[in-house]
């Protein structure tokens, strides 16, 4: 067939990334033509990236999203060049792929007798939860992502027509309702005929929108060649309405073990425009580390250990982890001359007949520290920090909370040799994990620290502190922080350099609290193209679980009484908008869960 293509291209910061152009370089040999309307500003780079594999650029004021820029395209291509076509493709950013070859799917598709087609399709939601659109449910519809027009269709005054008076939509919801979810029905009404590359009949019921909830299957059963760039960042209450959060991690892991595709297309654009904590929790970048076992094949001279040593009138809580330190890793110790030789006490003869010292007495400049030892790290593949902080200035009393917190990041990332191993054969394994952290403390004075607004109180702080850096990866307000609050971390030993770059612009006025510069370190990672994981040796994570757990079903009695016991996001909407149930509903509710 004869094949136009229109691609729609936006980007916020006006940035071509490599997926965009491999997407392009395998559509063009499928194309006679290839326009690519971008919908506002894009670099110079970038339109000279996209020059190079399309036949033509149209760039646009960024109005009526999607729709505006199809339409658009339509029009600069006009509709006697139109009519030279057998089919026009219109497709845009928002997907990565192909995950397997395009000529697989135009191949089969050019033998259906259809007028129009898609490669994923939406099924059929009723009643519509959006409560706006006309046929007063969601119809079963082709997703717009992908969809091709058959010349019948495309040159017919049925789609002129309506290409002609469908206005711009001013808004996402408006672009789903007024345009995405009624197209398939609006021109099947009219008796032209439909189909998608991957059929999903068999999720009718299981999913709405099984590009987003069965991609694994989709991709491995009936080679679906794309995957939703969404589904690495959507906000995780979709998933937790729709399964147990397995879908994107799953499908992640198909793709990077199972097809040529190469993952590194996904990271370079995910981390540089998404949220690290949304990009954390639906990755699942959670580490279990085995402590009686590991692979890591280990190598003096490759990896260091930095002790910050803070204090030293509790070292006897730490002797186990410090007599464990394996003999392939450097240590350092960072501190007063009378405290590195406090710690030399604990250590074993081998480790401790190597180990260096670096003199520091201000610990309050985190990143200061952090920038002297830069030079240090940078001999090394990956660096250890572990600071052996004081109780007594992390927590208010009980002093046992700020002891547990020294207790969990230990635990988790200097259990013992084969924790420390696991922890280092992730980073060989996953080459953009650029720090490890361990979990967030959320027990005592923590709690409500952690959990009122996730970030202690410091989000503007921490905006103001990136802002300072030049840094300007996503961050949101409503997504908490993912951070070594505590000072103790692993990470790649270049990022330090990094840090000593940022941290010498600033004059001593600019310089944040310590916590501040803690909270905003993984975000600083994240705009060098690192996320960030967190560690969970054997032994601490039954804990995590039973505390998360225990807070859990402790907070929903409550919540429940009052709020009634439905889907979670739907909880969370009612504690929002104080939908509180009255009281005979919530007796009713009380006394059904008793029987």
């Amino acid at each position: 067939m004869r094949r136009c293509g229109i691609f729609l291209f936006f980007d916020k910061d006006g940035v071509v990334d490599s997926y965009i152009c491999h997407m392009l370089r395998c559509l063009k040999p499928h194309m006679e033509h290839l326009l690519v309307v971008c919908n506002g500003y894009v670099n110079r780079e970038g339109l000279e990236a996209l020059r190079a594999e399309a036949d033509d650029v149209l760039c646009r004021v960024n109005l009526g999203m999607d729709v505006g820029g199809y339409r658009e395209g339509l029009f600069y291509l006009g509709w006697d060049r139109l009519s030279q076509f057998d089919e026009v493709a219109l497709l845009n950013y928002t997907f990565f792929g192909p995950i397997y070859p395009f000529s697989e799917m135009f191949n089969e598709m050019e033998k259906r007798d259809v007028d129009f087609w898609g490669i994923t399709k939406h099924h059929r939601v009723d009643p519509d939860p959006f409560g706006v659109n006309r046929y007063g449910y969601l119809p079963e519809h082709i997703q717009s992502h992908f969809m091709v027009l058959r010349k019948n269709l495309f040159m017919s005054y049925s789609y002129k027509d309506f290409i002609f008076n469908t206005p711009n939509p001013r808004t996402y919801l408006e672009s789903i309702c007024e345009y995405e979810t009624i197209f398939t029905k609006h021109f099947e009404d009219l008796g032209f005929k439909w189909d998608v590359y991957v059929n999903t009949d068999q999720y009718e019921g299981y999913s709405y929108c099984p590009i987003m909830f069965y991609t694994k299957e989709m991709m491995e059963k009936q080679r679906c060649p794309i995957i939703k760039r969404r589904s690495f960042f959507t906000d995780y209450s979709d998933f937790m309405l729709n399964s147990c959060g397995e879908p994107a991690v799953d499908a992640y892991e198909f793709i990077r073990d199972h097809t040529d595709y190469d993952t590194e297309y996904i990271w370079e654009n995910i981390l540089r425009l998404e949220n690290l904590r949304d990009i954390h929790r639906v990755m699942h970048f959670n580490y279990m580390l085995p402590s009686y076992d590991t692979v890591y094949e280990s190598v003096r001279g490759q990896n260091a250990l930095f002790l910050l040593t803070e204090h030293s009138e509790h070292l006897c809580w730490y002797k186990r982890y410090l007599r464990e330190i394996p003999e392939y890793l450097d240590v350092f110790l960072v501190g007063t001359r009378e405290n590195c030789a406090a710690v030399r006490a604990y250590l074993s003869d081998a480790v401790n007949a190597r180990a260096q010292e670096i003199t520091a007495e201000d610990f309050s400049d985190y990143l200061g520290v952090l920038s002297e030892l830069a030079p240090a790290a940078g001999n090394y593949r990956y660096v250890g920090i572990l600071d052996i902080a004081k109780p007594e200035e992390l927590t208010v009393q009980p002093y046992s909370n700020g002891a547990s917190w020294q207790y969990a990041d230990f635990e988790n990332l200097l259990g013992n040799a084969n924790i420390i191993g696991n922890l280092l054969q992730n980073f060989e394994e996953a080459k953009r994990l650029g720090i490890v952290i361990p979990p967030m403390p959320e027990y005592g004075e923590m709690f409500a620290m952690t959990s009122a607004d996730g970030w202690f109180g410091r989000f503007e702080n921490v905006s103001k502190l990136l802002k300072a850096w030049g840094v300007s990866v996503t961050v949101k307000k409503s997504s908490e922080a993912l951070a070594p609050v505590g000072g103790s971390f692993w990470a790649r030993s270049e990022l330090l350099e990094a840090v000593r770059r940022v941290h010498e612009t600033q004059t001593q006025e600019e310089q944040a609290d310590r916590l501040t510069q803690l909270l905003a370190l993984p975000l600083l990672f994240q705009s060098e193209g690192f996320y960030t994981g967190t560690a969970f040796s054997e032994h601490y994570a039954p804990v995590a679980i039973t505390n998360q757990d225990y807070m859990m079903r402790e907070t929903n009695r409550t919540v429940f009484a009052k709020y009634g016991p439905t889907y979670h996001n739907v909880v969370v909407s009612r504690i929002r908008e104080g939908q509180i149930l009255e009281e005979s509903e919530a007796e009713k509710w009380s006394r059904e869960l008793a029987e």
